[in-house]
């Protein structure tokens, strides 16, 4: 007989192949516990249906309130308007946000000077009186953006706040369709970018370029915005005035409405009307 072991297969629970199975015992077998079925979430269509009929009725409300208001152009002044040199700087922080704030709040019309940057950034500031203004080291076209707005403009009188310096565009977008602009410009170079802004914000109606800059009102009129001429009157005829696309003149009037720094009203070349450049202000001038 050969010494080798019979192997005998064997299922998986160690039984041979021919042993018979064993009978399974209920009482033992293992149960598996089913979970319980969770109840079905009811849907309460009525309380959604509410809920979107008012975020519509206040969507619908924010739209009157916020996104339909109307837009203060040039053709619905009432002359004499009165515009604030440089944002009203005998009384407020030159071109500051602080002055074209109070501008805007009181009715008068915001007149900044513009001019641009080193990096080409057009901002509210006058070039001849910027150093003061601001205690600056070096000219406003040595500085970028940055350093501007890092600055802080002086208050123009004792006991009152200190400003901000803001950009043309900030302006643009802070205060536009509130207001009208009487923005000075005196080179085509600062025009170009200003007047973009302007025609972008779709706010042509609402701008009144101040320069004596036959260039600058030409852009101006190809732009869509109106120009009024700040040079000498006397020596210009209202045909050359027109054909070079100024709109209105600055004309001198004692009886002129005074504010905190105030330019001309403006009216058509062949219809001058009043005005007041006088720079001092008022009794009834806001005062911080």
């Amino acid at each position: 007989m050969s010494k080798k072991k019979r192997r005998i297969d064997k299922d998986r629970y160690g039984r041979g192949t021919n042993d018979p199975l064993p009978t399974p015992d209920p009482e033992s077998a293992e149960r598996i516990p089913v979970p319980d079925r969770p109840a079905p979430k009811k849907f309460n269509a009525p309380l959604w249906a509410g809920a979107i009929v008012v975020l519509l009725v206040g969507g619908v409300l924010a739209m009157n309130i916020f996104g339909s208001k109307d837009q203060l152009t040039v053709d619905s002044l009432n002359p004499p308007a009165v515009g604030a040199l440089d944002g009203g700087s005998s009384v407020y922080p030159a071109n500051s946000k602080l002055a074209f704030t109070e501008n805007v709040k009181f009715g008068y019309l915001p007149a900044p000077t513009l001019s641009a940057l080193a990096d080409g950034t057009i901002v509210a500031a006058n070039p001849e009186t910027a150093a003061k203004d601001m205690g600056l080291k070096k000219n406003l076209d040595k500085l970028d953006s940055a350093e501007f707005l890092d600055q802080t403009i002086k208050p123009a009188r004792k006991d009152t706040s200190p400003g901000e310096p803001m950009t043309w565009d900030q302006i643009v977008d802070e205060f536009g369709g509130d207001t009208v602009f009487l923005p000075a410009i005196d080179s085509a170079e600062v025009a170009k970018p200003a007047l973009k802004s302007i025609t972008e914000a779709g706010l042509e109606d609402s701008t009144l370029v101040r320069t004596d800059d036959a260039e600058v009102a030409s852009a101006a009129a190809d732009a869509g915005v109106g120009a009024m001429f700040t040079g000498d009157v006397t020596a210009t005829g209202n045909e050359e005035l027109s054909s070079d696309g100024y709109t209105a003149v600055a004309v001198e009037a004692a009886g002129a409405e005074k504010g905190p720094g105030s330019t001309s009203t403006c009216g058509p070349p062949v219809s001058r009307t009043r005005s007041s450049s006088t720079a001092s202000p008022t009794p009834e001038s806001p005062a911080h």
